[in-house]
């Protein structure tokens, strides 16, 4: 009766996508036939044709939270020595699903002016490094990972206007920029926890953190970063020296510099203060469709009174504005 019970378990064995025996390998020996069963099971009471990578990643991530999965004693692969799989979807969905457009207009988020009728904004930026074990993930943990992240962005898009930013080949300081802006920080903090909390977030540092205030006034509509090319960002440290100086000297250099931005009309230069926020005193943000434009304003700037009175260490950060689907693909691992 046993054997007879054995050959109709056999006859109803489930053939396995080339992905999921992949992840089947990599799983140690002395535990590989309870994932068998157990992905088989999965698959048998779910209706699926096939056992696929998602549900041995399902298994995998549910073991790791009970902390009921050995380590192995060999060398373990990357799949092996990364962080806990994430919940799973189906193969297909994480590495088709598209990623969402970044939020561009103020029309489509509810930012509400703060008490007393003044909308005040917090400028937030965040540097965001990829660690290359990343790159040696399998695909359809990367695929995870993706449409986690970018669930994260949307499920915020109502309540903070965000763009991101490729720092892939210009900066050694990182791999994304991700601006956000809002009227609250406690927001722009929760949604920095969720983004480090997806799967692909375990892979991430920050590398960078810049936080500022925007200007505002009761007239004044909500602020959206523009959906132009380029971005530059600099944060500005002034000496002891410009704190001293008496009002109207202060006064007379801002001019200078504001005329100094008039000049180039191919620029749009926001000035968010950061003192008291962040290590800077402002955050100046330049946005453009024309790289040199930006290079040319920075040129100009560094001729006037004030650089006089400006730390020169500070550098700034250009990045390339792209949808945020392009900027997860720019960071490899596909």
């Amino acid at each position: 009766m046993a054997a007879d019970e054995m050959k109709d378990q056999e006859g109803d064995r489930i053939p396995w996508t080339d992905d999921a025996q992949a992840l089947l390998k990599k799983v140690p020996f002395f535990i590989r036939k309870n994932v068998e069963k157990e992905a088989e099971d999965f698959a048998r009471s779910h209706g699926m044709s096939k056992v696929e990578a998602s549900v041995i990643v399902r298994i995998k991530a549910s073991k790791a939270g009970e902390g009921g999965e050995p380590s192995s004693d060999h060398n373990p692969s990357p799949a092996q020595s990364a962080p806990a799989s994430p919940p799973p979807t189906t193969t297909s969905e994480a590495l088709s699903s598209p990623a969402p457009e970044m939020v561009r207009s103020p029309d489509s988020r509810s930012s509400q002016p703060a008490s007393g009728g003044g909308l005040r904004e917090f400028a937030s930026f965040v540097v965001l490094r990829v660690d290359p074990e990343w790159r040696k993930v399998h695909p359809a943990e990367v695929g995870h990972g993706k449409k986690e992240f970018s669930d994260v962005i949307r499920n915020f898009d109502s309540m903070l206007a965000s763009s991101t930013y490729s720092l892939v080949g210009l900066s050694g300081i990182g791999d994304i920029l991700l601006w956000r802006v809002g009227t609250n920080i406690s927001l722009l903090q929760e949604m920095t926890g969720k983004l480090l909390s997806t799967y692909l977030g375990r892979y991430l540092t920050v590398e960078k953190s810049f936080l500022g205030l925007l200007g505002g006034g009761a007239s004044r509509t909500p602020f959206s970063p523009r959906s132009s090319r380029f971005i530059h960002l600099r944060p500005v440290i002034r000496t002891k020296d410009w704190h001293l100086q008496v009002d109207y000297v202060r006064e007379g250099i801002e001019r200078e510099r504001k005329a100094v931005i008039d000049r180039f009309q191919a620029v749009r230069v926001t000035m968010a203060s950061s003192f008291g926020l962040d290590e800077s005193d402002v955050l100046m943000i330049m946005e453009s469709d024309d790289a040199e434009s930006i290079v040319d304003l920075n040129q100009a700037l560094q001729e006037t009174q004030e650089n006089r009175y400006l730390h020169t260490s500070c550098r700034g950060i250009t990045g390339v504005s792209r949808p945020l689907g392009e900027v997860l693909d720019m960071l490899g691992g596909v």
